[in-house]
């Protein structure tokens, strides 16, 4: 909104300017008929009404500029109670417009002969020379009004870049701080109003010849006011081809970690209470796993596929004195070999192809104070085996592409499904390695060695998924729970799950019944558990010679690996594991 009273002492200088170069009074109004500026007898009126406002009212209301040569005689006078006893001589009026919008009249006014004749002698110059005044005045208050808006955008700015976590500098080209906001201040030891130049701060000379080349940046600067690292992001400002600054945010590194030991620590069931079972190998597996969590002893679970084995480290993570700190999980297995190195360790900026600007921080860094669990160990690469081992040694990393060693803090819980033991025998497992971590071994049974847990499984899941899918499922009929209680069980805890989600979901009634369960459940034949020939080893056994068998038939005896899906140096293991004799098939 464009108004004349904001600008109020240049509008009146002006008015003083205009009367001393005339020697006529002047008024300038405003839209409500307000005097913002008057000279002579019109002085002591500013502020207040006009009480007689016909001419400046006919104005405002067409924006034409008006010529009054018979005060008092006028149309536009008709209304004044002054007609024909007007003590003015002459007017000349003309409206201050911003657009299409008349925001004020300024008036030049004679009270004797002598002002008259000047005033309507000169009629065309004085208009001129008043529109001239008027875009002046006009000007004024746009740009008052401007700068005020300016004002009020940058007030809003600094208002949010004061909100933000991390520090921000505007940089010139000459690497002068130009803004900041208030993080970026406490981080670096700025001062408000003092002239700071960007190296005075950091060690600039990587991210500057990232800029220089128009280029963004991202990475570690190391602090020189205040000893310390930030993680910092940075933008060139390049105005008509020209580099004009840079934009520069900073990130304290230690804020990132906490950051991510927040959003890492899970909100997973993490209580030994919460372990179902009370079998007697799951407590005194419980007993065994809470008295060792407090320490900081490394830690090796075993036990097969779907026993719940990440489940017990976040229980012994959650009961030691490093709850507070992440858990931070990896699974070496699922993790392609090439990528599994920079996983654990991390990289620094440029260390291979496609790797990100600024680098990576690993596993071993995030879990600085914290626990990393290693799952599927057993499938780690040979030469990664020794880094982990070093790593264990020495409790210090080196990222991929870097010769500086830092030092971690990590308690390291390790889990397989694999014989360690059996994979040191063949040279599959590094044996330095297998005593580090095997410090203390806690094993997990299957599920088909702690029957009496089923039916607690079954109770706390089927609570569980009937929540979850908003399901009301009170129990299994009999025949659904004596077969439950029968199945073997190859995919453990997990595969029980899926199978009693999978039974909610299909079930119509208030109970599971036999037609609700997975078709390959109700296939299965009892286990005969008393049969040793049917045990997994002898099943596994017995598949490996018949594949040989095969394979040998057919005049191709190297396909034997391939139809049981495993590699050749697996398969020969397995032939020396189980005493295969290989003669009888390779003759």
């Amino acid at each position: 909104m464009y108004r004349l009273r904001d600008i109020e002492e240049t509008v009146q200088q002006t008015a003083e300017a205009i009367a001393e170069a005339l020697m006529i009074e002047v008024e300038i109004a405003d839209p409500a008929l307000v005097r913002i500026a008057g000279t002579g007898r019109y002085r002591d009126g500013v502020g207040r009404v006009l009480e007689d406002g016909f001419v400046y009212r006919h104005i405002l209301r067409t924006g034409d500029a008006v010529i009054i040569d018979r005060p008092g005689n006028h149309e536009l006078c008709r209304p004044c109670a002054r007609r024909g006893s007007c003590s003015e001589t002459a007017e000349v009026a003309v409206p201050i417009k911003i657009g299409e919008e008349t925001i004020g009249v300024i008036g030049l006014i004679g009270f004797d002969g002598q002002q008259g004749k000047r005033l309507l002698s000169r009629q065309e110059s004085l208009l001129r020379f008043l529109e001239k005044m008027a875009d002046l005045i006009a000007g004024k208050t746009a740009e008052n009004v401007q700068n005020r808006q300016r004002e009020s955008l940058v007030h809003r700015l600094e208002t949010v870049l004061n909100l933000l976590h991390d520090g921000l500098l505007v940089v010139s080209a000459d690497k002068a701080i130009t803004h900041h906001n208030e993080v970026a201040a406490s981080m670096t030891d700025l001062t408000a109003g003092a002239v700071v130049m960007l190296p005075q701060i950091m060690d600039e000379k990587k991210l500057w010849k990232a800029i220089e080349k128009g280029r963004g940046f991202s990475g570690q600067v190391k602090g020189r006011r205040v000893a310390g690292h930030w993680y910092c992001d940075a933008m060139p400002i390049i105005r008509e081809d020209v580099l004009d600054g840079a934009i520069v945010i900073l990130k304290d590194v230690q804020e990132i970690k906490r950051l991510v030991n927040d959003t890492t620590v899970s909100d997973i069931a993490t209580e030994f209470s919460q372990i179902i079972g009370n079998s007697m190998k799951i407590r005194e597996l419980k007993a065994l796993a809470c008295k060792v969590a407090s320490g900081n002893s490394t830690l090796l679970i075993q036990g097969e596929s779907g026993t719940g084995k990440e489940l017990l480290a976040r229980a012994i993570h959650q009961s030691s004195g490093r709850s507070q700190n992440a858990f931070i999980a990896i699974n070496c297995g699922a993790i392609p070999e090439t990528l599994l190195e920079s996983e654990l360790f991390g990289y620094e900026e440029g260390s291979f192809t496609g790797a990100k600007r600024g680098g990576k921080l690993g596993k071993f860094e995030l879990a600085n104070n914290g626990t990393l669990f290693l799952d599927e160990i057993g499938d780690m690469p040979l030469h990664l085996q020794v880094k982990i081992l070093r790593v264990l040694q020495e409790r210090r990393v080196e990222r991929v592409g870097s010769s500086r060693s830092i030092p971690v803090d990590v308690r390291i819980i390790a889990a397989t499904h694999r014989n360690l033991e059996k994979m040191v025998a063949a040279g599959e497992f590094r044996e330095d390695l297998y005593y580090r971590l095997n410090v203390i071994p806690l094993t997990i049974p299957p599920l088909r060695e702690r029957r009496e847990d089923i039916p607690l499984l079954i109770d706390h899941y089927l609570e569980h998924y009937c929540n979850l899918i908003g399901k009301q499922v009170n129990r299994l009929a009999a025949e659904a729970a004596s077969l439950l209680n029968r199945y073997a069980w190859p995919g453990n805890v997990r595969e029980l799950a899926n199978v009693v989600e999978y039974a909610v979901t299909m079930a119509t009634g208030g109970f599971i019944g036999l037609k609700d369960l997975p078709k390959r459940i109700k296939a299965e034949e009892p286990v005969k558990l008393q049969d040793d020939h049917l045990n997994l080893k002898s099943l596994e056994r017995e598949a490996i010679t018949k594949a040989l068998e095969a394979a040998a038939a057919e005049g191709c005896k190297d396909d034997a690996a391939k139809r049981l899906g495993i590699s050749r140096a697996t398969l020969y293991r397995k032939i020396k594991e189980y005493g295969i004799a290989e003669r009888k098939v390779f003759s």
